[in-house]
């Protein structure tokens, strides 16, 4: 999808920064009593929450990675309409993938909380079982959701998995969102859902960014604007209440274009050689030693057809030479 690649403040998870990390937590927990968790990770691109609590017999372990690979950069491309080098932003990447299994049998438990009166007055807790994993891709303005409730026993396992890479100046960047739910519910709810934004162009103002001329606010992409989920591009609510074994497959791929641009055959002519722009220009645009290592020539010389002489100067004849 075009122009998902723009950084803004409608791109990012609200409130949070892209600090580069890793994260793993692994776990495993048997026994009989009263649980409660509460997992939720950030990058400044993706989240994802995991919640659950409940009484009696449990036996689950999860498995949880989290990364921010990498932050938002500037990126150098040249414009159409101007034919000059522009800077603009990419967005950052990460990726969260979660893995969790679980056997719960719900049942009331007592025990003695403290001494004292609480000695001779046990503590019961009587809590159904709820499990839910919530994901969300900001850039793609995408979510995923998996919730549990009020159940007397629950079997199955969970799988969750979303990366975003953001695009270079030649390079389009992917965002992809999945789930993989395989779930045995008994006499309790289970609801499945999944949301894509509508990305419809919302006319907004950015700042002072604003054209008095044509007394018209600048068009962009805004995802995060509530314009783009009246009429959402994907939206499915399965609810189910009872005795349940449910198996879903749920997955999302979205690509963000790298910024389309133009390039003569020698890129400083747009502007002169100290136009153009340092900042990882070699890697953003396979720099300019291409130029004076004659790689760039032999490459050119590779295409043409019939076969071009590349050993040897191709100057005209004599006879074919302008002479004025």
């Amino acid at each position: 999808m075009a122009n998902l690649s723009w950084a803004g403040t409608w791109d990012f998870n609200p409130g949070q920064e892209a600090v580069k990390h890793k994260n793993n937590v692994t776990g495993d927990v048997t026994g009989t009593g009263y649980v409660a968790e509460y997992i939720k990770v950030n990058t400044n691109n993706l989240s994802m929450l995991e919640y659950s609590h409940g009484s009696g017999n449990l036996d689950f372990a999860d498995i949880l990675y989290d990364e921010q690979k990498t932050t938002t950069k500037s990126i150098y491309y040249i414009d159409y309409d101007t034919g000059l080098w522009t800077k603009g932003q990419a967005g950052a990447s990460s990726a969260i993938t979660y893995t969790r299994q679980y056997d719960n049998i719900q049942s009331p438990t007592s025990f003695a909380y403290g001494t004292g009166w609480y000695a001779s007055h046990p503590v019961t807790y009587n809590s159904l079982l709820k499990d839910k994993t919530e994901t969300k891709s900001y850039q793609e303005a995408a979510s995923m959701h998996r919730q549990i409730e009020y159940a007397r026993a629950v079997k199955g396992d969970i799988a969750i998995d979303i990366n975003c890479t953001a695009p270079t100046a030649t390079v389009d960047g992917k965002g992809s969102l999945s789930m993989e739910i395989d779930d045995d519910v008994t006499q309790g709810t289970l609801h499945v859902g999944e949301l894509v934004a509508n990305p419809k162009v919302v006319a907004t103002k950015i700042g002072e960014t604003y054209n008095k001329k044509k007394n018209t606010t600048t068009d962009i992409n805004r995802f995060g604007h509530f314009e783009a989920w009246k009429d959402p591009l994907v939206d499915i609510e399965n609810n189910y209440v009872g005795d349940f074994k449910v198996q879903k497959s749920m997955k999302l791929v979205m690509t963000k274009s790298a910024p389309s641009w133009m390039e003569d055959w020698l890129p400083c002519c747009s502007g002169g050689f100290f136009d153009i722009p340092s900042r990882d220009f070699d890697k953003e645009r396979a720099g300019q030693k291409g130029i004076f290592d004659c790689t760039c020539r032999n490459q050119s010389i590779s295409t043409f057809k019939p076969k071009w002489n590349g050993t040897s100067a191709q100057f005209p004849t004599v006879e074919h030479q302008y002479k004025p």
